[in-house]
């Protein structure tokens, strides 16, 4: 399915943060520039998702995710935190399909020469995509994936919250020590409702500067409501922030 003007945020998730004329606010990392568009605009690539080589088409595989994964959110802004088995499996999948689109957010423009074996086993140089790159990540076993922890069998709580910005970056993982094992999962449900998974987090962590730091590329949130010093602060090495 191709489709021309790409979200690499999905666009049913925040138009939590769209006012009434359906604008939110945006700072394009890359660009170091601050903007407030229409909802339909935000971070929006032109056939980010397209394969160069492969036929798998992850567009449409995303918008699956997207459609059983959203009205699972929008459970948990209502305040309706008994989720089923089946939901929380939706949403886990929605979160790692936003931590793998985040590893890439800044890499839109990616092109990775390769060597294709053909059927008759002649070769033929070829060149990857960005889309290409990412089918292909998903089955490589080192990628982490939160569907790979017991997340089941952890608390899940939606709290209340004030000015939550979100962004390509907003899957934070969280470790009590850099050497510990993953303890918690946030992510901005809408800028007054954070979803935490695991332990809960301690008072006053800077949740949008964690946020804006594990960015890429966006960082979306309410009208009027961001720091475009956000855009310079240091990238963190790896999609999800670590405490």
């Amino acid at each position: 399915m191709t489709v021309k003007r790409g979200h690499m945020v999905s666009r049913g998730y925040i138009s939590a943060w769209a006012d009434d004329r359906n604008r939110v606010e945006v700072i394009d990392v890359q660009d170091g520039r601050g903007f407030t568009t229409a909802l339909g605009n935000a971070t929006v690539v032109s056939y980010v998702y397209d394969p160069n080589v492969l036929t798998h088409d992850l567009e449409r595989a995303y918008w699956k995710i997207e459609d059983e994964g959203i009205p699972v959110i929008a459970k948990l802004r209502d305040d309706e935190k008994q989720l089923s088995s089946i939901e929380r499996t939706a949403l886990i999948a929605f979160l790692d399909m936003h931590l793998e689109r985040g590893r890439y957010a800044d890499l839109v423009k990616l092109r990775v020469p390769a060597v294709l074996l053909m059927k008759d086993g002649t070769t033929e140089d070829a060149e990857l995509a960005l889309g290409d790159v990412m089918t292909l990540s998903q089955s490589h076993p080192d990628v982490f994936r939160l569907s790979s922890l017991p997340l089941d069998q952890w608390a899940w709580n939606v709290i209340e919250a004030a000015g939550l910005a979100t962004g390509d970056g907003a899957v934070l993982l969280w470790r009590p020590t850099k050497d510990a094992d993953i303890c918690t999962i946030s992510f901005p449900l809408s800028p007054t409702r954070l979803l935490v998974i695991g332990q809960a987090l301690p008072d006053g962590v800077p949740l949008n500067a964690r946020l804006a730091q594990n960015s890429r590329r966006w960082v979306v949130g309410t009208k009027g409501s961001l720091n475009l010093q956000w855009a310079n602060a240091p990238r963190s090495s790896q999609a999800g922030s670590e405490n």
